[in-house]
């Protein structure tokens, strides 16, 4: 085992922490979310009851054959109708109102995660940087990493370590000068290393074959930044869910190679049939069971159950839940595709 074995089982570790404080955390507000839903409905109620009491007392009062025409007697009626069918509507509101709040807990608590996940690879990046720039043997080359150092000036930012490596690179290119310490800070650290870099430019504008310094991906386990779903790919077909489910989920896997064909319980009849079309080349089918119709849920198992296609059942209204099914089940068929094709290679 080397260093970068062990950068890769800590990162692995902490990032597995960090999974684990998000589903007890999810846990907690899928917990929650009935008392709170109960809660809002009593707030609903408590501000529309009394509406519809002081609008039906006023009828009572309207009710002579002087008042039969009167538009204020009919606004009264229609605005009674409409307070009873809020009221009528309120566990439907209250439930809506409440899972928006969770999903934005829940993107919180994603979003924590990756930040943590990247400030470690930034971390790592550092360690790359400092390695790379120690191991530049003479003044062109040590100079022209400067032009690697900026492209990640911003990681560096974010982790307050830009000072450190350019104060790195400023000693490195001093120790290879033979006209002494040409280098030094002129302004901030940001701008000192912006006139490095032009002075790297201008080197390589002189020469045939100028020197690419890179650094090479040691302690990074990537040399891109983290994507928790950026490896997945696959056709994805979901039943169930609600619309800004629907925004939040693409958001997460805008960068992947998944394509995602989504029916929510407010989609219409044709893009139900459309959605089922797709069952047959699907790689994953997910019924959103907390957010979806018996008819619609029966359609879908139907539809793959004539494909030979198993449905996985996620019994969710939350965003945490419905990627960690996504991921686990496109990473399995993945895994078995491997699998299948290294057993079938001639031996």
């Amino acid at each position: 085992m080397d260093i970068s074995d062990l950068d890769d089982l800590e990162s692995s570790v902490q990032d597995l922490l960090s999974l684990a404080k998000i589903e007890l955390e999810e846990k907690r507000l899928q917990q929650q979310r009935d008392e709170q839903i109960d809660q809002e409905i009593g707030k609903i109620k408590q501000r529309l009851e009394p509406l519809l009491s002081q609008v039906e007392q006023m009828l009572s009062q309207l009710v002579s054959e002087d008042f039969v025409d009167s538009m204020t007697r009919q606004k009264l009626e229609e605005k009674a109708a409409d307070l009873k069918q809020k009221l009528a509507d309120a566990p439907l509101l209250a439930t809506q109102t409440i899972d928006r709040q969770m999903l934005l807990n829940e993107e919180r608590l994603l979003d924590e995660r990756l930040t943590e996940q990247t400030n470690r690879w930034r971390q790592a990046l550092k360690a790359d940087l400092l390695e790379m720039i120690s191991e530049q043997e003479d003044f062109f080359s040590a100079t022209d990493a400067a032009i690697a150092v900026r492209a990640y000036a911003h990681d560096l930012k974010a982790i307050n370590s830009l000072e450190e490596v350019v104060d790195a690179l400023i000693a490195q290119i001093n120790d290879h000068s033979e006209e002494g310490p040409v280098a030094r800070l002129r302004g901030s650290h940001e701008q000192t290393l912006a006139f490095i870099y032009n002075k790297a430019l201008e080197n390589r504008s002189r020469v045939e074959r100028a020197p690419d310094v890179q650094p090479r991906v040691r302690h990074r386990t990537s040399e891109k930044r983290p994507n928790p779903y950026g490896i997945l790919e696959g056709k994805v077909v979901i039943f169930g869910g609600h619309d800004r489910l629907e925004t939040v989920i693409r958001n997460r896997l805008r960068d992947s190679s998944v394509n995602l064909i989504w029916c929510t319980a407010q989609a219409g009849p044709q893009i139900a049939v459309q959605s089922e079309s797709h069952i047959v080349t699907a790689d994953l089918i997910l019924v959103i069971t907390g957010y979806t119709s018996h008819k619609l849920t029966d359609k879908a198992v139907q539809a793959a159950q004539r494909a030979g296609k198993n449905v996985e059942m996620v019994n969710t209204t939350g965003v945490v839940r419905v990627l960690e099914a996504i991921e686990y089940g496109l990473k399995s068929q993945q895994l078995a595709r491997r699998l299948k094709s290294h057993y079938s290679k001639p031996a």
